[in-house]
């Protein structure tokens, strides 16, 4: 049985990041997205402006820095290697109390369809607005243009809607 890790969140978090569930690799080295194969890293440094690093404590102080929550959808499940595929009987975070309890997450970007329809099949529909991207992962090559593209322009709008909507309340949104 293999098990995510906690998420990764403060108060000022307003963009939540949702994966499926952390690889061999990752749950190795106890980091988010640890296998350098996957763009995630390469993927958030580049659209915030910053050099990669390859220290974790400043990859985690990037996301709080930036108000960017990450966490994954899946607790634990049982899986053989690190496809998304093999994950079997799965349990799920509990996001809805994530969300309750960091009520300033107004968006939420989903790292591949999997994590996507997990969401989906343990809560419906997400209630903030909501993208589902190509996921960062090794298993989505070939496309990474348009995955540095897609995740530039969802990271980046998400950030401005909300952080321009925290910041001014009598300009929200609304996202019926």
């Amino acid at each position: 049985m293999e098990h995510s890790f906690e998420p990764i969140i403060d108060d000022r978090s307003r963009l939540l990041i949702l994966g499926s569930l952390p690889g061999v690799r990752s749950l190795m080295e106890n980091e988010y997205y640890a296998n350098r194969q996957n763009n995630f890293w390469k993927i958030i440094f580049s659209v915030l402006g910053r050099p990669l690093c390859t220290d974790y404590l400043s990859k985690v102080l990037l996301l709080h820095d930036h108000h960017i929550a990450l966490w994954d959808v899946i607790k634990s499940a049982n899986r053989s290697g690190s496809s998304d595929s093999n994950i079997k009987a799965a349990i799920a975070n509990d996001i809805p109390k994530l969300l309750q309890d960091h009520p300033g997450i107004s968006f939420i970007i989903f790292n591949g369809q999997f994590a996507f329809k997990s969401y989906r099949n343990f809560f419906g529909k997400p209630q903030p607005p909501f993208e589902v991207l190509l996921s960062t992962s090794p298993a989505c090559a070939g496309r990474d243009a348009e995955k540095f593209e897609m995740w530039e322009r969802a990271v980046k709008g998400a950030l401005e809607d909300t952080l321009k909507s925290f910041t001014a309340p009598s300009e929200k949104r609304s996202f019926g």
